[in-house]
């Protein structure tokens, strides 16, 4: 993937948080804690995310707010049902350019991820 092709990210969500989001930002999931919010996030997955630490960091995935490239994917179509209280929110490409951001080319939260790590 060439860097310039990316014009646009996206992060799913409960419209219940836009306001949230609004006023602090898109949290990573260790700084969401102390802030009230309805989470959209899967328990096994979170668990997995919980575990995996980034190469050459001893941090977890749960220091790293989670973007899509693009929002129609597995998380959106598991909360189908849900539809009328999701939205996705469009996120500038500028953001991949913050000092200390991790890309991947696939689920962070799988066990294959770093394999093809960008």
């Amino acid at each position: 993937m060439d860097r310039n092709d990316i014009k646009e990210l996206h992060f799913i969500t409960y419209i219940e948080n836009v306001p949230s989001i609004l006023r602090s930002g898109i949290l990573s999931h260790n700084r969401s804690q102390d802030i009230p919010f309805k989470d959209i996030s899967e328990g096994g997955v979170q668990e997995r995310r919980a575990k995996k630490k980034i190469i050459g960091t001893n941090k977890s995935l749960h220091y790293y707010a989670n973007l899509y490239f693009d929002a129609h994917n597995p998380m959106l179509s598991s909360r189908r049902s849900e539809n009328d209280k999701i939205c996705v929110l469009k996120i500038a490409d500028s953001v991949l350019d913050i000092d200390g951001v991790i890309i991947t080319d696939q689920n962070a939260a799988r066990d294959c991820w770093f394999k093809t790590c960008c």
